[in-house]
């Protein structure tokens, strides 16, 4: 066959497959992206939203708080949840709030297939591939199509990464800053592509990386407060950074995933890891990871500027930032239509023909959905993980053409690659260590953890009754009251249920539970039967008496602590017990002479609150503190209180004021309630989870 001929049967092959994939594009995933609302776009579009009415959102990232928001707005998800996602890259929606939800999902859907026009632009300019070719490689991308089907938001993040390259190789060295900076307000590993920048000292890029990035964080404190970017970057983002941000037990594309299944043990979500080492886990999980990129970092070559050389250093400092991510999701991967064209023009450019198929053998595996076992034994865990493998063989091949690169001759002078060799082996050090400490002293909480029967993604505000552990069960069909008795026997009434059974409270014959709806939350007696109590109000709080109950009811989400007398059945008899001037959180309430509630005045952290007859409501001196339980014979105020970005349990003696600290666990102990004793305490933990995915525990706690 001639050479000619050869061209035009691989023209033909082409051509073929980019009109099946633009045929299974537009004739199956838009219809169905179109029709439904679906994971994540509901994210983006609800935090954006409650800020354009005027919201109070310094508790988003709570699953509960959300949840009941979008309950109340009708919005067709069965749940939702802001975890991990950046308050600012909320923002693109913006302009979108003034939809209906599906309709803004379909003005997102345009919108993105209408960024892949300059990007398919950009790439044929920076690779010299042709328009076809271009598309082809979008009509390979099954990431792709799960970004268009969720409404996610990586097809914008693909614009911006490739922005940045094409004004950098054309001398816009400040714009390209800007756009990093922009690309990792939105999401947290582009930040990554600074190094670049250092590498190549590039000072004008990283002023203006500077100067945007702060405009951008300086903007989204100004839209969401300082509280809800507070919670993120303190709270949340030390999880996500050890790949503890979402379920961690996951055969994904990650190192994370595959030495949690490997190496930690979790009594519900992984009871028979393959061998039970947290010493391993914290060795090869940073290991693996600095292995991974510290090749990308070390072969960026300042002296060399030329165009293919920069391209291949872009390919693979952006291939290893994915690689060691520790929440891939299938639709992280588009972004690497990017590296494939790079490295596909280089090999067309070599006519490495038989290296390109293989190329694009591995660009299909890595984003090709297979089918995984629930809970794969041992090592074979290993044979489930195909993305993963394919993103370090693409990683190796684009290593390897910038290691053979003959541009350079005397690059080995260059004596800043062994200050960086040396700071990645120092940061090595430093992460092995913290990461073992904080593995083994999570475990220590598993001593006091319930075995449930009925496990949820969260188990939360646990509270004893008489024989009997409740709490509320998030689990994919939304949230469900769970009751357990002490043989085991498990029910779940409201399972199956199009409603959210948010919180509750019990006692005296009477079972109250919020369920949140359109256009607000009910507290019914469910005994009684299903009896409306209370409307537009959460979290029913019954006196120690059992003749009333409290409860907070939000403006704009701001609470108020409120109370009403059973035997009352009229709104306007409502008792407001807390002055407007503090968003209440939660509360625990004995009688109007006696409750305490955590809130935030004036935008500053949340404190507890302890009210007497006079309802002078006093804060305590406790630090930052949230879920106060009083005690049923008074003696005692359970509570959390943040230190060191988490928040672990202490105690108040009421009589004396002393406290005394619970817990000292590198995680979350949260929701305490007591038992009738008065000396044990049943409360959520998210040790050897993820965080605030709380599993549920029992603790003696006074003698």
């Amino acid at each position: 066959m001639t050479t000619l001929k050869r061209y035009r049967v691989v023209r033909s092959i082409e051509l073929a497959v980019l009109c099946a994939g633009l045929f299974y594009l537009f004739l199956h995933t838009i219809p169905r992206a179109w029709a439904t609302l679906n994971t994540d776009f509901p994210n983006y579009y609800m935090a954006a939203s409650l800020v354009h009415e005027g919201y109070d959102t310094a508790r988003m990232y709570e699953w509960p708080w959300i949840e009941r928001e979008k309950d109340h707005r009708a919005v067709d998800n069965r749940v939702i949840g802001l975890l991990p996602i950046t308050p600012f890259s909320t923002l693109a929606v913006w302009p979108l709030t003034g939809f209906k939800p599906l309709a803004a999902k379909h003005a997102w859907i345009l919108l993105n297939l209408a960024f892949l026009l300059p990007i398919a632009w950009m790439l044929r300019s920076l690779t010299g591939l042709s328009y076809q070719r271009v598309a082809l490689a979008f009509s390979l991308s099954f990431p792709l199509h799960r970004n268009l089907m969720y409404g996610q938001f990586y097809v914008l993040l693909l614009l911006l990464i490739v922005a940045t390259c094409w004004a950098q190789l054309r001398g816009l060295r400040g714009l390209a800053g800007g756009l990093v900076a922009i690309a990792a307000a939105c999401k947290v590993f582009p930040v990554l592509l600074f190094i670049y920048f250092l590498r190549r000292r590039d000072w004008r890029a990283l002023i203006w990386g500077a100067i945007t990035g702060l405009s951008a964080a300086s903007l989204a404190v100004a839209v969401f407060g300082w509280n809800a970017h507070r919670t993120w970057l303190f709270e949340i983002l030390p999880w996500i950074l050890r790949g503890e941000g979402l379920q961690p037990y996951t055969t994904s594309a990650s190192f994370s995933g595959v030495l949690h299944c490997l190496f930690l043990t979790e009594p519900q979500w992984n009871p028979h890891p393959w061998h039970n080492s947290p010493l391993w886990f914290a060795v090869l999980l940073p290991l693996l990871q600095t292995m991974t990129l510290a090749p990308a970092i070390l072969l960026i070559r300042k002296a060399d500027a030329s165009r293919s050389r920069q391209l291949l250093e872009w390919s693979a400092l952006l291939t290893a930032s994915l690689a060691i991510s520790t929440i891939p999701a299938s639709y992280n991967f588009v972004l690497m239509a990017f590296p494939v064209c790079v490295l596909a023009a280089t090999l067309l450019q070599f006519k490495r023909c038989a290296w390109l198929a293989v190329l694009v053998i591995v660009y299909l595996g890595i984003g090709f959905p297979l089918p995984v076992p629930q809970s794969p034994p041992g090592l074979s865990l290993l044979l489930y993980v195909p993305r993963l493998w394919s993103m370090l063989a693409v990683l190796l091949g684009n290593y390897l053409l910038l290691w053979r690169d003959p541009c350079l001759t005397d690059s080995t002078r260059d004596w800043t690659r062994y200050v960086w060799a040396a700071a990645m082996t120092v940061s090595l050090v430093v992460t092995v260590r913290s990461t073992l400490h904080v593995e083994r002293a999570m475990r220590q909480e598993y001593a006091y953890r319930l075995p449930l029967k009925i496990q949820g993604y969260v188990n939360a505000s646990p509270q004893s009754a008489v024989n009997l552990v409740r709490y509320s069960a998030f689990t994919l069909d939304g949230y469900h009251l769970v009751s357990q008795d002490h043989t085991g026997n498990t029910s779940e009434p409201s399972a199956g249920s199009e409603y959210d059974d948010l919180s509750f409270t019990s006692g005296f014959g009477h079972l109250f539970v919020e369920r949140a709806s359109s256009p607000d939350s009910q507290i019914l007696d469910v005994q009684q039967p299903s009896r409306i109590v209370v409307e537009d109000a959460r979290e029913p709080m019954l006196s120690a008496d059992g003749e009333s109950v409290a409860f907070v009811r939000d403006l704009l989400g701001r609470g108020r602590l409120e109370v009403r007398n059973l035997s009352d059945n009229n709104p306007r008899a409502d008792a407001t017990l807390t002055p407007a001037s503090v968003n209440v959180y939660e509360a625990s309430y004995l009688s109007e002479r006696e409750y305490a509630f955590s809130a935030v005045e004036d935008g500053r952290p949340p404190r507890i609150y302890l009210t007497d007859a006079l309802h002078s409501n006093t804060p305590l001196a406790l630090g930052e503190s949230r879920f106060p339980a009083l005690s049923p014979d008074s003696h005692w105020l359970a509570y959390s209180r943040l230190d060191h970005s988490v928040w672990n349990l202490w105690l108040r003696n009421q009589e004396t004021g002393a406290t005394f600290r619970v817990g000292d666990v590198p995680c979350n102990q949260i929701q305490p309630s007591w038992e009738e004793d008065s000396k044990t305490l049943l409360y959520s933990t998210d040790c050897g989870r993820s965080v605030w995915f709380t599993a549920v525990a029992r603790r003696e706690v006074v003698p």
